[in-house]
């Protein structure tokens, strides 16, 4: 392979590591941030919003450490 594939392939590997090493603290806190904000709501309007806001957060935070993952694991292939 040239080079400059290998070069590319492997900026994508290093930066796709720190996406995924970043996602995992990020996720954690924003879906603690939800719960903390749904168990201390005042009114259910509140408590609904977060809690949809807390599912959402965990939905698109695993979705984003999968696809890094299995995207770190293909690239590995080269």
């Amino acid at each position: 392979m040239p080079a400059f594939i290998l070069q590319i392939v492997s900026f994508l590997q290093q930066a796709l590591t720190w996406v995924v090493a970043l996602a995992v603290p990020a996720t954690a806190l924003t879906v603690g941030y939800h719960a903390l904000m749904r168990a201390t709501a005042q009114d259910d309007m509140a408590a609904m919003h977060h809690a949809r806001a807390l599912k959402n957060a965990l939905i698109y935070g695993v979705i984003v450490i999968l696809a890094g993952s299995i995207t770190i694991a293909v690239l590995g292939a080269f």
